[in-house]
């Protein structure tokens, strides 16, 4: 569809200076896409004054281009999020675009892991003071809902309301708050050893297939371990993030507080992220459906204590 060949950028995130050489584009009002500049004309605070005066505030670049828009706004996301000409909605689009490609780009390439985790913990310090210092999390949830690739935008859901869960409920330390973030947005990271056909199956699985995508959290926690990940916290999040209350989750079969503590919040946090979102065997439940869904499991498939503070913050 062309719709998804373009991809928006925030007028007021284009620095004249610094922009990369791609191609912008306008959205006719038929919904065409028409080209405003190629990519050898540089963008100009001219092109500033004029599409400010015709009240343009989004443009829009082709997916061919878009690697290199995402390494300028992950290179200037400090900026853009202490600007105050750029709204929050904005700031939402922007988080989105950056933290859902990086997951692509950790799942599709295994090369260059180093400098990637350097970039998820300078992500993730980002993500937390947008989602714990104001009421980003609820736009960005917003923002993330529109993200085709279900895997990306549940990520970067469950690191969010993860952070926010402990940001609220327990005296975290800096350091640590920034590993269950990194715990949180890889969580799922065993996923891309998975077959294609499992991932996109279009219906519910069968009991072989749903045993296959259970080796998800030990491959994750094993390649992480591999690649130089040493931080318990997020090693934790990784591998024990589908285990239960009542001891019937995987891998470990762990039971209550033998859970760790982050790993619970994690669960809870990705129970409630897979519930409100679209899936191509069932409809996304609605955010009081799924309450009520989990509150059923609440101590059998977590702290009932938890869920209560879950419930009442998400709530609210």
């Amino acid at each position: 569809m062309e719709e998804y060949a373009y991809k928006p950028v925030i007028v007021n995130c284009i620095i004249p200076e610094a922009f990369p050489p791609v191609a912008l584009f306008t959205k006719g009002s038929g919904g065409n896409y028409i080209l405003y500049k190629n990519s050898e004309r540089p963008f100009t605070p001219e092109d500033h004054q004029r599409l400010a005066r015709g009240g343009t505030k989004c443009m829009f670049v082709h997916t061919e281009d878009f690697r290199d828009l995402i390494t300028y706004l992950e290179e200037n996301l400090a900026r853009f999020l202490a600007s105050d000409e750029i709204t929050e909605g904005a700031k939402n689009v922007i988080l989105c675009q950056i933290s859902t490609e990086y997951i692509a780009e950790m799942m599709e390439k295994r090369t260059g892991v180093d400098d990637k985790l350097i970039r998820c913990r300078r992500l993730i310090r980002h993500l937390m003071a947008h989602v714990t210092g104001n009421a980003g999390i609820f736009g960005l949830m917003k923002e993330l809902a529109s993200e085709p690739r279900y895997i990306l935008e549940h990520s970067v859901k469950v690191a969010a309301l993860t952070m926010l869960f402990h940001d609220r409920h327990f005296s975290i330390e800096h350091d640590e708050m920034i590993d269950i973030g990194v715990g949180g947005i890889l969580h799922d990271i065993g996923m891309m050893f998975l077959c294609a056909d499992i991932l996109d199956k279009p219906d519910a699985l069968s009991d072989v297939e749903y045993n296959t995508v259970k080796k998800h959290p030990v491959l994750g926690h094993e390649f992480l371990q591999k690649v130089g990940v040493d931080s318990e916290v997020a090693l934790t999040v990784v591998k024990h993030h589908h285990e239960h209350w009542d001891g019937s989750g995987y891998p470990g079969m762990l039971r209550a507080n033998a859970i760790p503590r982050s790993a619970q919040v994690a669960a809870i946090c990705d129970i409630y992220c897979a519930l409100t979102s679209n899936r191509p065997y069932r409809k996304a439940s609605s955010h009081e459906e799924a309450l009520r869904i989990m509150k059923d499991e609440a101590g059998r498939t977590f702290n009932d204590e938890l869920f209560r503070r879950f419930a009442d913050l998400i709530g609210n």
